[in-house]
């Protein structure tokens, strides 16, 4: 077996990860299409033994259950358009703090635009889907910052068809950014980008080819 001595592991692992999410939201969104069939119906198992309707569960850490009515729900995934946006938003407002945290744990590695971006769509969506630079000193040093480390999509490998590009200036500050600035493909575009990045990063590779 052969052994790949890697030139930074932490990237690579951290651009796998962003390969994953990207890859998981695709996985969300045909579950999602196939749980808004009606013909999913039909896959509902019967009731069990003790229970009226069918059920499903939720585990709890002491080894208990949520038990909750599983047509009534799966239903409720094809009848509510705003439960089916929630459960959008919520793949890509956990997968960009999830890749946002391991970046900041690594410094950005090298600061590239793409990796900076993920920054402050991060910080955004953790802040009520609004751009956030911070407040007062803190407002004011991290719009130095953006002189130093600009934040945009202008060198990624993935932009879409009509190479749309998404710039981050302090005018943003306090604008919507899912889905005003970026929409859902959009943010699929960038995460695999950061992951080809990061996977040439970690491999000693050339990160622009």
């Amino acid at each position: 077996m052969t052994v790949i001595a890697r030139v930074n592991q932490a990237a690579f692992d951290a651009g796998r990860l962003a390969e994953r999410l990207a890859e998981g939201y695709y996985s969300y969104a045909a579950a999602l299409q196939v749980a808004r069939d009606p013909r999913a119906k039909k896959l509902i198992g019967p009731a069990p033994k003790g229970h009226a309707v069918p059920v499903g569960y939720v585990g709890r850490k002491d080894g208990t259950n949520h038990v909750f009515h599983f047509s009534h729900y799966l239903e409720q995934v094809r009848s509510n358009d705003l439960l089916a946006d929630d459960l959008q938003r919520s793949w890509l407002v956990g997968s960009l703090v999830t890749i946002g945290d391991v970046l900041a744990q690594n410094g950005y590695f090298d600061r590239a635009p793409e990796l900076e971006l993920i920054r402050h769509l991060r910080n955004g969506v953790a802040h009520g889907n609004r751009f956030y630079f911070g407040r007062g000193k803190s407002l004011k040093d991290n719009i130095e910052k953006l002189k130093k480390f600009p934040a945009h999509n202008k060198l990624a490998s993935v932009r879409g068809d009509q190479k749309e590009v998404f710039d981050i200036t302090d005018a943003l500050i306090g604008r919507p950014v899912l889905f005003d600035f970026m929409g859902p493909a959009n943010i699929l575009d960038l995460m695999m980008s950061v992951g080809l990045y990061l996977l040439r990063l970690g491999n000693g590779e050339p990160t622009r080819p």
